[in-house]
C-alpha cells in the first residue's frame, strides 16, 4: 500500500482534514524534544490550528533521544502523519503539517545536528515531552539525581549527551555565544514543571559550565505548563484499520481522545507563538491547573490502572467501568483529594471529576493498564502522596489514598517471584521494590521497606501506623482475590 506523503495527499478521502496553510513556506521557530505519540496528538495539533489561523515562523523540528525511533517513519512521509480522535464509533482524522524534520541523537554527528537545531537563529521556543523519568530528577524532591547513570555521564561531560538536560546545556552554551535568548518549556506531568526544569538544568550547568549561569538566568525563560489529552500508544491493529479506511499507510499515526487542554504561564524570553488562537490558555500561574489535573485525572488513571492490572483488566476503560474500582476512586477523590486542591478559576472540581472519569471510560481509547503503570514511582508523589500528606498533617483519615498508594506498591511487587512474577514492571525502582518484596518478613515489613525508599516517599511517611495500614492493604491486593479485597474496602466505608 502507498504511504501518506506530500505526493499522495490528494488520494485521501474528502473527510480527512489537510493542512490549510502554505507548508512549503513554513520557517522553523520551534524545536521539540520527545516526538512521541502524545506530542504528535497534542502540541502539534494546537500548532497546526495556530498556523491555520495565522501563518507564522513556527514550523517544528523534533529531536528524539530515546526509542522508539520516529525519524524513519516520518521522513518517508515528508513528516506528515495523521492525528485521529476517537470516541465511541466516531473517528476524526486530520493530517498534521507543521513538523519539518526529526533528528535522532544516536550518533555524535546527529547530536551535533541536534545542538545546531536547538541553537538555530530562528528558534524562539523549545518544548519537551520526555516523560517524568527523562529529567533525571529525584521524584520526592525534584533535585538532580546524581545516582542516575545518564545524569552522572553528563555531569562528567559525556558526548553525545545522555540526557535532555545535557543536550540543552550544550545548546544554551552555543546560544550564549551568539546572544540568542530562548524559552524552554516542559510539557510533562511533573510538579511545577517549569521550575523543576530550570532547577535541574541550572544544577547541571553549575557543575559543568558555571560561567554560563548568569547568561541563562537573564536570557532563558522556563514557563510552567499543564497539558491534557489521553493518548495511548498506537497498536498495530489501529494502524491497519486506519490504512484500510484511508487507502494509504501511515506508520506514524497518533490516536487520542477529543478532549484537549494546554495551559501556559505567560513568561517568554523572546517571541511568543500566538497559540491562544488555537485555544491555549496563557495564565500568570499554571500550578493550580497542574495540581487539579494531576491529583484528579492522573491520579484516577494511575490508581485504576494499578488496581485494574492486579484484578485482571487489560485496559484502563475496563477498570473505570468496574463498579468497585470506579466507586473507590470516586470516593478517594471526592472525600480525600478534592479538599486539598486550590480553587481554579473557571473549573468546578466536582464537574472536573465527573468529566475525568467519563473520559477514562471512553472505550475507544485503548490505553493499557500496564502502559499507564509504567514509571509509577515518578508519578505518585504529586498524584497520591501530596494529598495523602495533606490529610495526615491535619490528622484526617485517608483510607482510599492509602489503598491507592498500596496499589502502586502491589503492582510493582507483583513482579517478585514470591508473588508469582506476574509481570515485569517497567519502573526505575522496580528492582529495588522487588528485592525488598522478596526479603520482607510479612506485609507490614514490605510496607515499611518500601515506604523507606526516600527518593520516592521522602522521610516523613515511614511511620509505623501508616506502614501497618499499607501492609493490611498489600495482604489483600497481593492475595488470591484482590477484587474481593477492594470490594470489602468499599463496603467498610
Amino acid at each position: 500500500m502507498m504511504r501518506l506523503s506530500a505526493a499522495t495527499l490528494d488520494r485521501l478521502p474528502a473527510s480527512v482534514r489537510r493542512p490549510a496553510y502554505a507548508r512549503a513556506h513554513l520557517a522553523v521557530g520551534h524545536v521539540h524534544i520527545g516526538v512521541g505519540a502524545f506530542h504528535r496528538c497534542h502540541q502539534l495539533d494546537f500548532v497546526d490550528d495556530m498556523l491555520e489561523a495565522r501563518l507564522g515562523p513556527w514550523g517544528v523540528v523534533g529531536i528524539n533521544m530515546r526509542p522508539p525511533r520516529a525519524a524513519p517513519q516520518l521522513a518517508a512521509q515528508d513528516y506528515l502523519y495523521t492525528r485521529n480522535l476517537r470516541e465511541g464509533a466516531r473517528v476524526r482524522t486530520r493530517v498534521i503539517g507543521c513538523l519539518r524534520d526529526v533528528i535522532e541523537t544516536d550518533s555524535a554527528a546527529a547530536a551535533e545536528a541536534a545542538v545546531a537545531a536547538l541553537a538555530g537563529p530562528s528558534v524562539q521556543l523549545v518544548t519537551l515531552t520526555i516523560t517524568e523519568k527523562g529529567y533525571g530528577l529525584t521524584p520526592a524532591s525534584g533535585a538532580l539525581d546524581a545516582d542516575n547513570a545518564d545524569v552522572a555521564a553528563d555531569l562528567a561531560g559525556a558526548w553525545p549527551p545522555r540526557t535532555a538536560l545535557g543536550l540543552l546545556a550544550r545548546a544554551l552554551e552555543a546560544r550564549a555565544l551568539r546572544r540568542r535568548p530562548v524559552t524552554l518549556m516542559s510539557c510533562d506531568n511533573i510538579p511545577a514543571n517549569g521550575r523543576r526544569l530550570r532547577a535541574g538544568l541550572m544544577a547541571l550547568i553549575e557543575a559543568t559550565r558555571p560561567a554560563l549561569l548568569d547568561w541563562v538566568a537573564t536570557n532563558v525563560a522556563f514557563p510552567g505548563t499543564m497539558v491534557d489529552r489521553i493518548v495511548p500508544a498506537a497498536q498495530a491493529s489501529d494502524v491497519e484499520a486506519l490504512a484500510a479506511r484511508l487507502g494509504l499507510s501511515d506508520e506514524a499515526a497518533a490516536f487520542g481522545e477529543p478532549f484537549r487542554q494546554w495551559v501556559i504561564e505567560d513568561r517568554f524570553a523572546g517571541a511568543r507563538p500566538p497559540l491562544d488562537l488555537a485555544g491555549v490558555q496563557f495564565v500568570a500561574d499554571a500550578e493550580p491547573y497542574e495540581q487539579i489535573k494531576m491529583r484528579v485525572l492522573n491520579a484516577a488513571q494511575s490508581t485504576l490502572s494499578h488496581w485494574g492490572a492486579l484484578v485482571g483488566h487489560e485496559f484502563s476503560w475496563q477498570a473505570a467501568m468496574d463498579g468497585v474500582l470506579s466507586d473507590l476512586v470516586e470516593r478517594m477523590l471526592t472525600r480525600e483529594t478534592l479538599p486539598t486542591l486550590p480553587a481554579v478559576e473557571g473549573i468546578a472540581s466536582d464537574e472536573y471529576l465527573a468529566t475525568s472519569l467519563a473520559r477514562i471510560r471512553n472505550s475507544a481509547i485503548h490505553h493499557r493498564c500496564h502502559q499507564i503503570g509504567t514509571d509509577g514511582s515518578q508519578k505518585i508523589a504529586q498524584r497520591l502522596l501530596q494529598p495523602l500528606r495533606s490529610r495526615l498533617a491535619r490528622g484526617l483519615p485517608a483510607p482510599y489514598l492509602e489503598c491507592a498508594v498500596s496499589g502502586w506498591i502491589a503492582y510493582v511487587a507483583a513482579g517478585a517471584k514470591r508473588y508469582g512474577a506476574r509481570w515485569a514492571p517497567d519502573d526505575p525502582f522496580a528492582g529495588l521494590v522487588i528485592a525488598r518484596a522478596e526479603s520482607a518478613g510479612d506485609f507490614s515489613d514490605l510496607a515499611r521497606a518500601v515506604l523507606a525508599i526516600s527518593q520516592i516517599f521522602g522521610c516523613d511517611l515511614a511511620e509505623a501506623g501508616l506502614a501497618a495500614r499499607i501492609g493490611a492493604e498489600l495482604e489483600g491486593l497481593l492475595g488470591p482475590d484482590p477484587h474481593g479485597h477492594l470490594q470489602r474496602t468499599l463496603a467498610r466505608a
